[in-house]
């Protein structure tokens, strides 16, 4: 992958603490191919009602809120928590068709490359 077609962390802060939980950077997998790039971020815990991702001025911001109702518990290592990362994104990406599935604790976002980035097969005419 060459550098400037990469999804970069961004150096901005993660987030701001505003309500009294911790915020926490979700581990995130990406990956690249011809057609675009596929982020997979986890999200354990997460109701898909409680996640947002937008893109906007060429970054991606993803967030999303794990509550929980530890009401009684003896013992709780799993915490209510604010997920937040930040990546700034290619130019060669088409925002407009970048979709986001969530499964099994894992957002699923596809980011696919505009149709002018993406390689194409020339074909060649020949004549005898």
């Amino acid at each position: 992958m060459s550098e400037n077609t990469t999804i970069q962390r961004s150096e901005e802060a993660i987030a701001e603490e505003t309500s009294g939980r911790p915020t926490v950077a979700p581990a995130v997998d990406i990956y690249e191919n011809a057609a675009g790039y596929l982020v997979l971020a986890d999200l354990p815990g997460v109701r898909g009602d409680a996640i947002d991702v937008r893109f906007e001025e060429g970054e991606l911001r993803l967030s999303a809120r794990r509550d929980l109702d530890d009401e009684g518990a003896v013992a709780a290592e799993f915490r209510a928590v604010e997920f937040r990362r930040i990546f700034k994104i290619p130019e060669d990406v088409d925002a407009g068709a970048i979709e986001a599935d969530f499964q099994g604790g894992v957002l699923h976002l596809r980011l696919p490359k505009a149709k002018a980035a993406q390689p194409r097969k020339i074909n060649v005419r020949a004549s005898a």
